[in-house]
């Protein structure tokens, strides 16, 4: 298992393990190249009989996981048409000051995103805040009164392409994070459109300003921790949306949310039984092989079993499960600014 930072670097954990014969390997990684080329080591890893999950946390991971569930949950025959990922965390959500330094290094990168079903790298995109999600299916439900509406901004996540290539979505493709405070979030796209993107992509830049911006992090935190109901401060909550079309035209949108009291134990949890699951399978048939989540369980029954079992560990607030809708005219799906950002983003080009 490895945790990262894996920006600019060549999946060296992975190829150790395949030369190595290492049965199970999961990681938590994230950039898109990095993903690609750890994908390029199947038949090496095929031959070595090491089974390896790559970007197998919460998110990515457990949301490309609920994003198969949300599309299996759509009236049969339909076309997917777009995919949307959009996440939230209460301060750093406990996953410690590396958090920072990574997400300080994503705002350099052109955001990967499907557009009229071909996947574009979007520049000036990443950093952009969208609007607000609700992060909730039902008013009434524990999200709602916990989570509620928050603001997001995109940043490149992987699973807006990977996910977005395994369903073969014809329309677009979008994940944004928000954060609290929200003052964060606005902080955040203001140095975003104040310093240049080769800053951020270096690395000793964003690691100072991880460095720099420790203490506030950590007095908020604090705060956040002492404020919460559930004396934990590091709420985490995902939206997965999915959309399609049936052959009479009607759209449908099959939505599923996700909460956990803290996003680090989220992240742990998930990553764990995933290595579980690849550790069951080998101790009774080995094999081989590199694939992402969305790939492994494309399976209906062995992606409820996993989902039934990471819905059910320590923390979680809330699962919705699927719950289909249809699309009334007009209606927004995703942040609601999300148009609105990309039209002024094609203006700029």
């Amino acid at each position: 298992y490895t945790a990262g930072p894996y920006h600019n670097r060549y999946p060296i954990p992975l190829r150790t393990a395949i030369e190595t014969n290492v049965p199970v390997y999961v990681d938590v990684s994230d950039p898109l190249p990095y993903l690609d080329s750890s994908l390029e080591l199947n038949e090496d890893a095929i031959s070595s009989g090491t089974k390896a999950l790559i970007a197998a946390g919460a998110f990515p991971g457990m949301s490309n996981l609920m994003a198969m569930e949300a599309a299996g949950s759509l009236p049969p025959g339909c076309q997917i048409i777009d995919s949307g990922f959009n996440y939230f965390t209460a301060g750093l959500g406990g996953s410690g000051d590396v958090n920072l330094y990574i997400t300080n290094l994503g705002f350099g990168d052109d955001m990967p995103q499907y557009e009229k079903g071909r996947l574009n790298y979007f520049k000036a995109l990443t950093g952009k805040l969208l609007g607000q999600v609700d992060f909730f299916t039902d008013a009434e439900s524990i999200m709602a009164k916990r989570v509620g509406s928050q603001q997001v901004f995109s940043w490149p996540f992987p699973e807006a392409a990977t996910v977005a290539r395994e369903l073969k979505i014809t329309g677009r493709s979008h994940a944004a994070m928000g954060t609290a405070p929200e003052v964060w979030n606005v902080m955040l796209e203001f140095l975003v459109d104040i310093v240049p993107r080769p800053w951020w992509r270096n690395e000793r830049f964003s690691q100072f300003m991880a460095d720099f911006s420790q203490p506030l992090v950590k007095a908020t935190d604090k705060w956040l921790q002492l404020s919460s109901p559930d004396g934990v401060g590091e709420t985490h909550a995902m939206r997965i949306d999915v959309t399609a079309e049936d052959s009479n035209k009607d759209i449908f949108v099959s939505t599923i949310v996700q909460g956990h009291e803290s996003f680090r134990q989220c992240v742990g949890q998930s990553a764990a039984e995933f290595c579980i699951d690849l550790l069951q399978e080998q101790s009774t048939d080995r094999s081989g092989g590199v694939s992402l989540v969305e790939q492994r369980y494309r399976d209906e029954d062995a992606r409820k079993q996993m989902i039934e079992k990471m819905t059910s560990t320590p923390g979680t607030i809330d699962y919705s499960g699927a719950v289909v809708t249809r699309k009334a005219n007009g209606a927004t799906v995703g942040p609601s600014k999300l148009e609105e950002v990309l039209v002024l983003r094609s203006m700029e080009m």
